[in-house]
């Protein structure tokens, strides 16, 4: 079968790929993610991931010519454009909206020709599609009535599942759900990875942040602050920059920025005894609102949708994404732009809280829990709060995720929840065990420690294996 990979891959986790993959039967045609200079991998047309996300070519078709799109394809491609047309907000900032345009039919242009060129049997994709180009394969291949198989590393021990698209989810998950009706396990059934996960997600743990975001949390220290500024102030006294930098920096600090703005607006001190729904913001640019959010990568809309909802006496806290200043700092960007906090501060009953609030806290304090896809839905749902779920997360098929698709869909689930309705253990658990049943168990730090642990190659081994089932449906 000729396939096309979609797999930021180094050489080592290439190499576990290409030949379990050969030793199937497959053939490789054309790998994204692949670098140019990687040798081992014949007959593959290497495509550079950053070159593919700027739209370059690979050399071996740095000669393709090509049409510009149809006026029928571009129809038929609209709902991606409208996708697309924000995921430029990454790479792409200050761009104005003809000039995404025309990057968009040049690319649309040129995926059309190589899927049609090389014809493969199916694209595989490492994640759900969030770079410019993996998406636009993604939505040509689904056009194109060729197969797609993508994989999510979950925060469930890093264990990962696969679909063939996102917004249907895992058939597998469906199907184990669907044929164990009525079965009731217990912790004791759990493989032990999921055991030590959700032992350290119980609700009397109010610190179960992430390992991983706690190094990011890290970085942002005074300590490290002070490190990175002495190391930007000597960089820029060799390029002779340090004059405008100092200038720019100053002018961030005592004019207008993205956390004065925030401070301003804020409540410093909300009243958690007070009924209220629980909306972290999702940092963006992530794949978690694009394109696994939808409509709802404006999370705006979706504040404006709870507000509309809510029920009589209730508020609507809503906090930042520490990462997202620790990721740009003062700055505003495309998805954080001037005023973007004040318009949230102004709608009825919505008040911003600050940063630092303790989320586990604020969730077994909260009526419920709303997010696009992001993991605070699945935590609250852990704890027995209801997510209320705008986007397409790997967890909404579990008891307590209510999908959410405008105002009617969330009044109609605050009403169950005003009614008294919330997730019991035993549906989070049964969820669990179908969850085991229909993922691979991941590597790396969390939740995999001694024997649950599997080293890159049985990993890896897991997923070609996944794969050539999958393949052969």
């Amino acid at each position: 079968m000729r396939l096309f990979l979609i797999w930021p891959s180094d050489k080592e986790t290439a190499t576990y790929l290409f030949t379990g993959l050969k030793q199937a039967g497959h053939e490789v045609v054309y790998w994204t993610g692949l670098k140019k200079n990687d040798s081992g991998f014949p007959g593959v047309i290497a495509h550079d991931h950053f070159d593919a996300w700027a739209g370059i070519p690979p050399p071996e078709l740095a000669e393709m010519s090509f049409n510009p799109p149809e006026e029928e394809l571009i129809n038929k491609m609209s709902g991606a454009e409208s996708t697309i047309m924000t995921m430029m907000n990454k790479h792409f900032q200050g761009m104005s909206v003809d000039e995404r345009k025309n990057f968009y039919y040049n690319s649309l242009a040129y995926w059309y020709r190589v899927l049609n060129k090389f014809k493969p049997a199916a694209v595989l994709f490492s994640a759900f599609p969030h770079p410019i180009h993996s998406y636009l394969v993604y939505e040509l291949a689904r056009l194109l009535n060729i197969k797609t198989l993508m994989f999510d590393v979950t925060s469930v021990a890093n264990r990962t599942v696969w679909c063939e698209d996102f917004r249907q989810g895992s058939r597998r998950l469906e199907e184990k759900i669907e044929k164990n009706q009525g079965v009731n396990f217990s912790v004791a059934d759990l493989s032990p990875d999921i055991q030590l996960y959700l032992k350290r997600y119980s609700p009397d743990n109010n610190d179960a942040t992430p390992e991983y975001f706690k190094k990011d949390l890290a970085k942002g220290n005074l300590k490290n602050k002070i490190i990175l500024l002495t190391i930007l102030f000597f960089k820029s006294f060799t390029d002779f920059s340090v004059l405008k930098k100092t200038a720019v920096y100053l002018k961030k600090i005592f004019k207008n920025n993205i956390q004065k703005e925030y401070r301003r607006v804020h409540n410093p001190q909300p009243d958690l005894s007070k009924k209220f729904i629980y909306a972290p913001l999702h940092y963006q640019p992530e794949a978690n609102t694009s394109p696994t959010g939808g409509i709802f990568v404006s999370q705006i809309l979706m504040i404006r949708v709870l507000a509309a909802a809510l029920p009589a006496g209730w508020l609507l806290y809503v906090k930042e994404h520490p990462g997202q200043w620790l990721a740009y700092g003062l700055n505003y960007t495309d998805y954080r732009y001037p005023g973007y906090y004040r318009q949230i501060a102004g709608f009825n009953n919505v008040q911003l809280i600050p940063v630092k609030s303790n989320s586990f806290d604020l969730i077994n304090k909260s009526q419920a829990v709303a997010v696009v896809s992001g993991t605070a839905g699945w935590e609250a749902i852990l704890r027995g709060k209801s997510a209320l779920v705008f986007g397409f997360p790997w967890y909404r098929m579990c008891p307590g995720a209510w999908p959410i698709q405008g105002v009617k869909s969330c009044r109609q689930a605050l009403e169950k929840i005003t009614g008294g309705y919330s997730p019991d253990s035993q549906s989070a658990i049964n969820f669990l065990k179908n969850f085991e049943l229909s993922s691979v168990r991941g590597y790396g730090e969390e939740g995999n420690q001694g024997e649950m642990k599997l080293s890159r190659q049985e990993y890896f081994a897991s997923l070609v294996k996944v794969i050539n089932d999958e393949l052969k449906k």
